[in-house]
Parts: structure tokens; C-alpha cells; sequence
């Protein structure tokens, strides 16, 4: 009731999966039909494959599950804002470091001109 935006968001992330997981058994059928259609299943040098190897057989290799898993991580809404978050604390560190330089140099600065009128 409080974050409705987060619910919505959690629904469309579910909707996307369940889509991906579709497409996924979509995309092994149609390659499972080429294989059959454009393949020589007792041509020379060919072995023949056991029964039922075709379902161990991987739809996506896991490099690219990986990948996408690491894709959909870092386009969730959380994780964007924590990295803005980061990049912006370390934006502010990088100016107190630049404002330190600078008073640093300004503070020799005027003591040296200040020991060279007294001398």
C-alpha cells in the first residue's frame, strides 16, 4: 500500500521473466524442428546421439545465462540507484580532496610571502 511503484515494478520484473522463460521453450522447439529438418541423422562420420540427449542438452548456454542474469541485476531499479549513490559520494570525496589541495596551497602561499616581507 505504501510503494505501490515497487509492486508495479516487481510485477512487470515477474511479466518479463515468465515471457523470457517462453521464449526460451520456444526458441529449443524451433531449434529442436531445424535440427530435424536440416540435419543428416545417418549421414557418413555421423555418430548417432542417444535417446533423450536432445533434453540435456542446454536452450542458452550458461555464458550467456550469466550474462543476462548480470544484465537484469544491473537494470533493476535498486541497483541503479546504489550505484548513483556511490558515484556521488565518491564525486564529493574527489572535491574535498581538490578543496584541501587548494587551501594547502594557498596556506604555503601566503606564509612563505609573509616569511619573505620579514626577512
Amino acid at each position: 500500500m505504501r510503494r505501490p511503484e515497487f509492486i508495479s515494478q516487481s510485477r512487470r520484473r515477474v511479466k518479463r521473466l515468465a515471457l523470457q522463460v517462453e521464449e526460451r521453450k520456444l526458441r529449443e522447439e524451433f531449434s529442436r524442428e531445424r535440427d530435424g529438418l536440416f540435419s543428416r541423422p545417418g549421414g557418413p562420420g555421423r555418430l548417432q546421439k542417444p535417446a533423450g540427449s536432445a533434453l540435456l542438452r542446454r536452450a542458452v548456454p550458461r555464458r550467456e545465462m550469466i550474462q543476462r542474469s548480470k544484465q537484469i541485476y544491473e537494470s533493476l531499479p535498486e541497483v541503479q540507484r546504489r550505484r548513483e549513490e556511490e558515484r556521488r559520494i565518491a564525486e564529493y570525496r574527489s572535491y574535498r580532496l581538490n578543496a584541501q589541495l587548494y587551501n594547502k596551497r594557498i596556506t604555503d602561499r601566503v606564509l612563505s610571502r609573509r616569511r619573505a616581507a620579514w626577512h
